[in-house]
């Protein structure tokens, strides 16, 4: 049904669930959606995707990705930029 897939061009992707179709419900319909889960929960999979389809289809100009500026108290290794 509407907002469960994301199309992209090589692939379309298929929410999994109530919770990843919600989310994938609020990333096409609002203008700003936060993804909260524990890790390997598709959040940032979805998200990517969800920008693709939206760059794709000309409603959006450009992708934008950003990273904390600080630690989060916990070390994630080498980052670009350190």
């Amino acid at each position: 049904s509407s907002g469960t897939v994301i199309h992209t061009r090589r692939r379309d992707v298929r929410a999994r669930g109530p919770n990843q179709i919600a989310y994938a419900r609020a990333m096409r319909e609002q203008d700003l959606t936060f993804g909260v889960g524990p890790a390997g929960t598709g959040k940032t999979y979805l998200a990517v995707a969800a920008a693709v389809e939206a760059l794709d289809t000309d409603s959006v100009r450009r992708i934008v990705l950003v990273r904390p500026a600080v630690e989060a108290g916990e070390k994630l290794g080498f980052l670009p930029g350190d």
